[in-house]
């Protein structure tokens, strides 16, 4: 495919999608109707369709501003240049190069908004700071109570691309070097995880479910944020440990490791599916300590009531620490939304409270930069539940890691950052059950 050609997809891409429909999905959807195209031609249509997502806000502003309304076609214009810097010239020349298969020629409305932009960068101080921030207004203050003054810098890092991390499987493989320089062999090329010791980061994302390494279950994909969770629930070998909301097991592939297969893991979860995802997971990894449990949406503890030394709660949220992954998801979440993540996660904390055993612990879990979802959570069950008390992070991993990289911590509690610490967003808090 040509540039042009190129362009010409993702226009037809983003004009083809519904509404409704996830843009990772419409990427696929467009990308598998046009089989033609080589691995270079999705990378670049890929591109360029992740470029106007991660930039919509602001190109719509800037659209806007040059009295133009936002249309896939205009976005893709605005993108080039506000963004990918091309010149207007040069746009002009990839919409009238006469390619058959490239976007036709701009029209007159269309030359004056290049020209209208032609001095325009795409942050500009006049913009409302949501808009700047691609975050949705309603949205702010609850970020802001959570990250304080590093809201700017943790939300403008929230416009970029996450890593592509691995996590090698310490049952299988020990030692992370020797992972990074099996795949390097491969020609992908990794590095250490700053904070994670069984991660190792791609320095370019590319396929690794066809690697042998992969089917022999020596290693998973899984965000550097998400090994350090699972890391800091501190499993030990002999436990018991439920893994509520436990989805496709990546923190129980995890915690069994770490407890050496002896012990049991039950893995809850209302979705049949993402369990059974999970079990294919655990088969790879070797790992024969997880008994997998699907549960109705509104499960009791009866059963479970006083059992388990660790009860871990990845908790449904808005994802909000995840949205450089599911970039357009920010646009989706709602009041309501927010309102039914609050109600699930203040019932699961309640539900993990009848769980534990004295003595043991809860930890809360959520990929989430809302104080809301996190400290607030944290503070309405402190206040009804005076047998728990947090237990502060920063002790428990240098008993667990072993090394001086916690981030800081907030009365005991951990957020890990995207711009800090080149993680994913997340929020932790583990609970002490006291002895009685």
């Amino acid at each position: 495919m040509t540039p042009a050609a190129r362009i010409a997809a993702v226009i037809e891409i983003l004009s083809e999608a519904p509404a409704d429909m996830p843009a990772g999905a419409a990427l696929r959807r467009g990308l598998q109707g046009r089989r033609y195209a080589g691995s270079g031609d999705r990378q670049a249509i890929s591109a360029l369709f992740w470029t106007v997502q991660r930039a919509i806000a602001r190109l719509t502003w800037h659209l806007q501003r040059v009295d133009s309304a936002a249309s896939p076609r205009t976005l893709v214009l605005a993108a080039l240049h506000l963004v990918d810097g091309q010149s207007g010239e040069d746009i002009r020349t990839l919409f009238g190069a006469g390619d058959k298969h490239g976007p036709p020629p701009l029209n007159d409305d269309e030359a004056g908004i290049l020209e209208a932009l032609d001095a325009a960068q795409i942050d500009d101080e006049a913009m409302p700071r949501p808009v700047r921030l691609e975050w949705p207004e309603a949205l702010v203050d609850d970020a802001s109570a959570a990250l304080g003054d590093q809201l700017e810098t943790e939300l403008a890092a929230m416009r970029g691309e996450a890593g592509a991390d691995i996590r090698i499987n310490p049952l299988k493989i020990k030692d992370r070097r020797k992972l990074r320089d099996r795949l390097a062999g491969k020609g992908m090329t990794c590095h250490p995880t700053k904070l994670s010791p069984l991660g190792i980061r791609m320095t370019k994302r590319m396929r690794t479910d066809d690697t042998p390494e992969f089917r022999n279950g020596l290693f998973e994909i899984q965000d550097e944020a998400s090994q350090i969770a699972a890391l800091l629930c501190d499993a030990r070998p002999g436990m018991q440990v439920a893994d509520v909301c436990a989805g496709a097991a990546g923190k129980s592939l995890v915690m069994a490791a770490m407890m050496e297969n002896r012990g049991r893991i039950v893995a809850l979860d209302t979705d049949p599916e993402r369990l059974e995802r999970g079990g294919a997971r655990i088969r790879r990894a070797g790992i024969h300590n997880v008994e997998r449990v699907a549960v109705p949406a509104d499960w009791g503890v009866k059963r479970y009531r006083g059992k388990f030394e660790r009860v871990v709660i990845d908790a449904p949220c808005t994802g909000s620490g995840t949205w450089r992954r599911a970039v357009d998801a920010r646009w989706r979440c709602d009041a309501a939304a927010l309102a039914r993540a609050h109600e699930a996660q203040a019932a699961l904390l309640d539900r993990a409270r009848a769980m534990v055993v004295p003595g043991g612990r809860i930890v809360y879990i959520t990929c989430s930069l809302l104080r809301s979802e996190g400290e607030a959570q944290i503070e309405r069950l402190l206040a009804e539940a005076p047998e728990l008390e947090i237990a502060e992070i920063s002790e428990i991993w240098q008993d667990v890691i072993g090394n001086d990289a916690c981030p800081p911590t907030d009365r005991g509690m951990l957020r890990l950052l995207p711009g800090r610490d080149g993680t994913d967003g997340f929020f932790m808090a583990v609970l002490q059950s006291r002895l009685r």
